[in-house]
């Protein structure tokens, strides 16, 4: 089976008037194994709104894995989503690609906590 990547604007919930560029992406072999993709999201008027890395691997350890991070325009890390299997299996699981997108969505990823919660952090 040719493997079919994610349609990213589905996963990242992009806004129609909003447009993804794909900047690049690596892949790797063993003992660790995937690809990663890097996107950025531009608003109607060109802005950087978003930039995003998406990853499909398994780890040196054999753990499987894929889902995505969101950093804002700034670079600052924002929300994230990961699921403990690798593509393939997710669309497996969901029986087809639109299912498995959804999966990944995670409505408001997990949000970063305010410096003043991380814990170590003097408030």
């Amino acid at each position: 089976m040719l493997f079919q990547p994610p349609v990213f604007e589905t996963i990242f919930r992009t806004p129609v008037a909003h447009r993804l560029v794909i900047r690049g992406s690596r892949s790797r072999g063993a003992p660790m194994d995937g690809v990663c993709w890097y996107h950025d999201e531009f608003d109607a008027a060109g802005a950087l709104v978003a930039r995003y890395e998406t990853y499909d691997e398994t780890d040196e350890a054999g753990r499987e894995r894929c889902g995505w991070r969101r950093y804002d325009a700034a670079g600052r890390f924002v929300a994230r989503h990961e699921v403990t299997m690798r593509w393939s299996a997710l669309v497996a699981l969901k029986q087809s690609r639109r299912g498995a997108e959804i999966a990944l969505q995670r409505l408001g990823g997990q949000p970063v906590p305010p410096p003043r919660t991380r814990p170590g952090l003097a408030a």
